[in-house]
């Protein structure tokens, strides 16, 4: 009996080797197949309490953060600026995807004096008839003597708002950039101006696409492992509901233009998804640079989306205007989502097509006194690095991890198999034979 029992608890620990494998073989926060991933933090990011008073924010230096901010929540935080960099504080705000959401919801920031002056703001909102998708802008403070004191050296206050009444409560990411000044006696030019508008279909760039076909691509959850994509055809495939992000090398004097094409279905006559299919893009240092969104009835539907070439002098320009965000070189952020009433018609990933064109030569970056590239505003060399912290080589290194478990966990499956089998008693059967001094004889 003990025997037994021994022998059942030995299977069951072989049984639980077995399987674990197969929950873990996939690394952590990875989306399943037939599910829509909610937006990924940086591996790297900080987690932070934003308080309710000014007085008691607390500081950041430049890195990534986590909080969370409820319906019609208001959050301080400081940061202490020197009189020579452009200081960005982006805030993305991650609903659920999919979720029911308000028109008049979304998320403000902004960059104020120790006396209440604004230095900078921005604000993301939530359309008609949208759903829950990460939001995302920046406030600016520039380095200028002309900015009526903002301009100095000292602490400034953050301002992050829910500017909805109702919903639920959400995590926020909170990134702090600072981007050098230039040297002395520079002119703050790089290249002319252009038009707003799509670019050529002959493009330059890196990290192609090639041949006829698309080639494939699995879209990041946010701007953390968003990957890299450039000039090309890249098919990927989307659920209703899901946004999906990817990330492009736009250097100076290039701009951008982006297709998506979305197949047509067997939509019922009358079908109708507002907003069904949506483009947009955010620069470097996250602000938004612009949107493309289109109805969809089951037709096949193109939505495209342009820029004017990257410049040091647009962020001369007013904030409303449309080439303001295309200020820097470097990774531009696009978003890709497909709104959830698609899902009525479709109950599987849509394939979705991105044409992508980087047109124009690179020019030289302005005269920095600094290093610009290190702070994330260029193109850096390895098109793999998704973000300051190495995400994606962490990545790699925990699939190699869990590879690793799987193979070791297989082994010792075997080799409890093994072990089980030659423990198990041998069954006799009534013997046939019996021995005789002459050989064997039937049993009688």
């Amino acid at each position: 009996m003990r025997y037994r029992r021994r022998h059942r608890t030995a299977l069951a620990t072989a049984a639980a080797l077995c399987v674990l494998p197969l929950g873990q073989g996939r690394p952590a926060g990875a989306a399943e197949a037939g599910s829509s991933s909610a937006y990924r933090p940086a591996a790297s990011a900080k987690e932070v309490s934003g308080s309710a008073s000014a007085a008691q924010g607390p500081l950041l230096r430049p890195g990534t953060y986590t909080d969370t901010i409820g319906p019609g929540g208001k959050k301080f935080y400081a940061v202490d600026l020197d009189a020579r960099s452009d200081a960005y504080v982006s805030v993305v705000g991650a609903p659920a995807p999919g979720a029911a959401v308000a028109p008049e919801d979304g998320i403000h920031v902004a960059l104020r004096k120790e006396d209440g002056r604004e230095c900078g703001f921005g604000e993301a909102k939530f359309h008609d008839a949208d759903s829950g998708r990460p939001l995302a802008d920046y406030a600016v403070r520039r380095a200028r003597p002309d900015s009526g004191g903002c301009g100095q050296a000292g602490r400034y206050h953050v301002v992050v708002e829910r500017t909805g009444p109702t919903g639920d409560t959400y995590p926020t990411e909170i990134k702090y950039m600072t981007e050098p000044g230039l040297k002395e006696g520079t002119l703050a030019v790089t290249s002319g101006t252009g038009k707003w508008g799509p670019a050529s279909s002959s493009g330059t760039g890196t990290g192609t696409a090639t041949g006829t076909s698309p080639g494939r691509v699995a879209g990041g959850t946010g701007f953390n492992d968003a990957p890299a994509v450039a000039n090309g055809a890249w098919k990927d495939d989307l659920l209703p509901g899901q946004t999906r992000f990817y990330r492009i090398p736009v250097s100076w004097g290039q701009r951008l233009s982006v297709v998506a094409d979305v197949p047509k279905t067997f939509a019922p006559p009358g079908f109708h998804a507002p907003g069904g299919v949506r483009v947009a893009l955010s620069n470097p240092a996250r602000g938004h640079v612009g949107e493309s969104v289109e109805d969809y009835r089951g037709m096949p539907k193109s939505v495209s989306l342009g820029t004017a070439p990257v410049a040091y002098e647009n962020r001369l320009r007013g904030r409303s205007d449309a080439a303001n965000a295309m200020r820097v070189a470097g990774w531009y952020y696009l978003q890709v989502g497909l709104h959830p009433k698609v899902g009525e018609v479709v109950s599987h990933p849509v394939p979705v097509t991105l044409r992508v064109t980087v047109d124009g030569t690179p020019r030289a970056a302005p005269a920095y006194d600094g290093d610009a590239v290190a702070a994330g505003f260029g193109v850096t060399a390895d098109p793999e690095a998704v973000a300051d912290d190495g995400s994606t080589r962490r990545d790699a290194l925990r699939a190699v991890g869990y590879a690793g478990v799987s193979t070791g966990s297989a082994l010792l499956c075997w080799l409890g198999g093994w072990w089980l089998a030659a423990r198990q008693p041998v069954r006799r059967s009534p013997a046939r034979f019996r021995v005789r001094s002459g050989g064997l004889m039937p049993r009688r």
